[in-house]
């Protein structure tokens, strides 16, 4: 049976280490696949962990660095809720699929003055919360030549990926809605749980 590589990232205190437990739980209760299950981490305390390779990053960044990992891969942020079978998921290995974030973003991609809105605000039409490769390493290579560079430059990887003339495709199947902001009175911004299933 093929084997397929399932990572996560967890680095800082943002998430608890209960977070990666949970998610090893959820992707491996729902999938009838023969998996191995990765954590790149800066706190590495069981076996299935991977110590960051690259200490200077910081956060979001060292999603990258999983590119040097060859082989059928797939990766999840860890704030996903798997609820449901995601056999599905693991069916295309062909390039670098990413999340599509367009219907989660506040534009009317039709209208001039969103679109300028849009680049204005140095947005992207992806998402990275769901990744699938094979062979990824141009893109870590294209990055770590020019670390700090691409850090000042952009916000988080997204932004990296959708700038810097990187090949992907995007994954319209999934319904994750990770990315819808509610605001409080004080404008402060929270992320909405995020649920995959399959909807296509």
């Amino acid at each position: 049976m093929k084997l397929y590589n399932v990572y996560c990232v967890h680095w800082g205190d943002k998430y608890s280490r209960d977070s990666v437990t949970r998610l090893k739980d959820s992707v491996e209760s729902n999938t009838t696949l023969d998996i191995k299950f990765w954590c790149y981490t800066d706190q590495p305390k069981e076996d299935y962990d991977i110590p960051v390779k690259y200490s200077y990053l910081k956060g979001v960044w060292h999603k990258l660095a999983l590119f040097e990992f060859t082989g059928p891969s797939v990766y999840f942020d860890l704030d996903l809720d798997i609820e449901n079978n995601i056999d599905f998921l693991f069916r295309d290995f062909d390039g670098f699929t990413l999340l599509n974030a367009e219907k989660w973003k506040d534009y009317n991609f039709e209208d001039e003055v969103e679109q300028f809105r849009f680049r204005l605000n140095n947005d992207t039409k992806l998402n990275s919360s769901f990744m699938r490769w094979q062979d990824n390493k141009i893109v870590f290579e294209k990055f770590i030549k020019e670390p700090n560079t691409y850090t000042r430059i952009y916000k988080g990887i997204d932004r990296f990926i959708y700038n810097e003339g990187v090949e992907y495709k995007l994954l319209d199947s999934v319904y994750i809605p990770h990315w819808k902001i509610k605001s409080d009175l004080w404008n402060n911004q929270y992320w909405v749980p995020a649920v995959i299933r399959d909807v296509g």
